[in-house]
C-alpha cells in the first residue's frame, strides 16, 4: 500500500523556545573563552586538510583542539551535531579530555523507556529514532515545489540495550540482575490445531557445587537483553508507528504480506524484534515470521566464512595511524589492565572489550567497575570517556578512514548491501512486492552500511541505532513517476561526503552504495 500524499501544508515540528536562552548564554561564554584563548596564545586553525577534519599548526595541535571542543559546545550545538565530531580522524581526539563525550550520552537507568536529553543527541544506551515529535518531511515536499508520497521503507536497526559480552578477567565487583526480564524459548508446529507448547523462559542461576564461576554474580547471561532494552524496544515500535503508520500511512494497521521482517541468528536481535513489533501492533493476535538465513552463510553478523576479512584486518592494524592510536592510549590501557586484571591481548589490542564492559554497566543503571583487590581503585568517568572516544576513533577507522576501507566493507558487509540495493532497485523498477522491510542486526552491520553511504564521520553505532531508507514517489500520469530517497541515521538525514542524503534520486543512492558490493565474493574471500 502506498503512503498518504503529502505536500507543503504539513507543519514542521515545534521549535524549542528554551534554545534561544541557551544561545544567549552560549554567546557570552564564547566571548569569555575568546579572551582566554588570546591571553594564552591559543592558535587558530590554519585551514582544512580534508573535508572531514581540521588541520592545525603542529606547535598548537592540543591547544587548538581545546579551543575547538569548547567553542563547539558553546556555539549552540544541535543534537544532530553530536554524531559528527570534526576531529575524530585525528588521534589527538582520543586523549583530549575537554572534548568529554562531545554531546553524547552514556548513562541510563535500569528501566525504560529512556531517551537522550535533548532527544536526538547521540545516546549510546538508546539511540534516537524517527518519532512524530521531531519528524519533518523532506524540504522538497515542505517548500511547495513538489508533492509526493512515501512508497517504501527499508528500516535497519541494532538490537536494544543488553548486558555486556565481555566480563572483566579479574572479576566483577557488582552483580548483574535479570530476574525482571524473561527470555522466552520454545517451539511449536506451524498449525493452530497442532500441539501448542508451554511458554518457557530461561532463568539463569548458579549451583554452589559447580567449581567453575562466571566471574560475576547475578542472574544474567552475557549478553542478554535487559528489562530496559525490552521497554525501550516497545517505545521504539510505538514511535515508528506514529510516524510511518499514523502520519504517513505506509505501515498497515495490521501486518500483511507487504511487510517483511528479518534478524540475525542472535537471541539479542530476535528478542528486540518481539518488543519493537509489539509496540508497533499492540493488539495484534498471533505470531509473525522473523526470517533468518542459515548461520554458516548468513550475510549479517559475520555469518559466512571469508579468510580475507582477517587478512585485511591484520593489514589495516599495521598502519601508522593504528599504531599511533595505540601509542597515545598506552598509559590508559596499562592503568585499566592493572586495575581490572585485563592485561591479555584481547583487552589491550583494541578498546572493544573495555568499551563494551563499561557501556553494559552504565546503560543499565550500574556503576563503573572497581578492582576486586582494592575497592578504592575504580574506573572514573573521565577514564571511561577516554575509552569511549578511543572506541569511536576505532570505528571511524574501520569503516571510513583505513586505507583498504572499500575492500574491507565488501568482504564484511558487501553481500547484505547488495540485498538492500536489490530491494531499492525493485521499487525503482516498479516490481517491489513490499512496502516495509525491517531488519534487526548488529553494530558490526550498521557500521559498514554507514561507511558505504560515505557518512562524514562515524561514532560507534549505539544500542538500537537505526538507518531508515525512505523512498518517495513524485510526479503524475502526464509527466511520469520519479523516485527519490532520503536516508535517516537515528532520526537525522545522514551527512555524507556526497552531501546531505535528504532528497536524492533513488538511482543516485544506488550508485553511491554499489561500489561496496563485490562482483565475485568467493574470489575476493580467497
Amino acid at each position: 500500500m502506498a503512503g498518504t500524499q503529502v505536500g507543503s501544508t504539513t507543519p514542521r515540528a515545534p521549535i524549542n523556545r528554551s534554545r534561544m536562552a541557551r544561545l544567549r548564554w552560549s554567546f557570552i561564554l564564547f566571548l569569555v573563552l575568546g579572551l582566554l584563548a588570546i591571553s594564552s596564545e591559543i592558535y587558530i586553525f590554519e585551514g582544512l586538510r580534508q573535508t572531514w577534519f581540521f588541520s592545525l599548526k603542529p606547535i598548537s595541535v592540543m591547544r587548538g583542539l581545546v579551543l575547538l571542543s569548547v567553542a563547539t559546545s558553546v556555539l549552540g550545538q544541535t543534537p544532530a551535531d553530536s554524531f559528527y565530531p570534526p576531529t575524530l580522524y585525528d588521534t589527538s581526539y582520543i586523549n583530549n579530555s575537554l572534548i568529554g563525550t562531545y554531546g553524547g550520552i552514556y548513562e541510563a537507568p535500569t528501566n525504560g523507556p529512556t531517551g537522550g536529553n535533548p532527544y536526538g543527541a547521540y545516546d549510546y544506551c538508546s539511540m534516537p529514532h524517527p518519532r512524530s515529535e521531531e519528524y519533518q518531511l523532506p524540504e522538497a515536499l515542505t517548500n511547495g515545489s513538489i508533492k509526493g508520497k512515501l512508497v517504501y521503507l527499508e528500516y535497519l536497526q541494532r538490537h536494544q540495550r543488553r548486558t555486556p559480552y565481555n566480563i572483566l578477567p579479574g572479576g566483577e565487583n557488582q552483580a548483574y540482575h535479570c530476574d525482571n526480564v524473561r527470555p522466552y524459548l520454545y517451539a511449536g508446529p506451524n498449525s493452530a490445531s497442532g500441539i501448542q507448547p508451554m511458554p518457557m523462559y530461561a532463568q539463569t542461576y548458579q549451583d554452589p557445587t559447580n567449581p567453575f564461576t562466571p566471574g560475576v554474580n547475578g542472574t544474567c547471561q552475557y549478553p542478554q537483553i535487559t528489562i530496559g532494552g525490552v521497554e525501550d524496544g516497545y517505545q521504539h515500535g510505538k514511535d515508528l508507528w506514529s510516524v510511518y503508520g499514523e502520519k504517513l500511512g505506509l505501515i498497515p494497521k495490521e501486518p500483511n504480506n507487504r511487510v517483511w521482517f528479518r534478524s540475525s541468528e542472535s537471541a539479542l536481535t530476535q528478542a528486540s524484534a518481539g518488543t519493537v513489533l509489539r509496540g508497533m501492533w499492540p493488539h495484534h493476535k498471533g505470531a509473525l515470521p522473523l526470517h533468518q538465513m542459515v548461520s554458516s552463510v548468513n550475510t549479517v553478523n559475520a555469518g559466512y566464512s571469508c579468510p580475507a576479512v582477517d587478512s585485511i584486518l591484520t593489514s589495516i592494524k599495521s598502519t601508522t595511524q593504528w599504531r599511533e592510536h595505540l601509542a597515545v592510549t598506552e598509559g590508559l590501557r596499562s592503568k585499566l589492565g592493572a586495575m581490572l586484571g585485563a592485561t591479555d591481548n584481547s583487552w589491550q589490542s583494541t578498546f572493544d572489550h573495555f568499551s563494551d564492559n563499561f557501556q553494559g554497566r552504565l546503560c543499565n543503571g550500574y556503576k563503573l567497575p572497581c578492582s576486586l583487590s582494592n575497592s578504592s581503585a575504580c574506573v572514573t568517568m573521565q577514564m571511561a570517556e577516554e575509552v569511549f572516544r578511543a572506541g569511536d576513533w576505532e570505528w571511524n577507522y574501520y569503516w571510513r578512514s583505513n586505507p583498504e576501507v572499500v575492500k574491507y566493507i565488501q568482504v564484511v558487509e558487501g553481500l547484505f548491501i547488495g540485498e538492500i540495493i536489490s530491494r531499492l532497485q525493485a521499487v525503482l523498477d516498479g516490481k517491489s512486492s513490499l512496502d516495509y522491510s525491517h531488519i534487526f542486526i548488529h553494530d558490526g552491520d550498521i557500521g559498514p552500511i554507514l561507511g558505504s553511504l560515505g557518512i562524514e564521520v562515524l561514532r560507534w553505532p549505539g544500542m538500537a541505532s537505526n538507518v531508515a531508507f525512505e523512498v518517495w514517489e513524485t510526479g503524475d500520469k502526464k509527466h511520469g513517476k520519479s523516485f527519490y530517497a532520503r536516508v535517516l541515521y537515528s532520526g537525522h538525514p545522514v551527512r555524507t561526503i556526497h552531501g546531505l542524503l535528504d532528497w536524492v534520486p533513488l538511482s543516485k543512492l544506488i550508485d553511491i552504495m554499489s561500489p561496496y558490493v563485490p562482483e565475485d565474493i568467493t574470489s575476493l574471500c580467497g
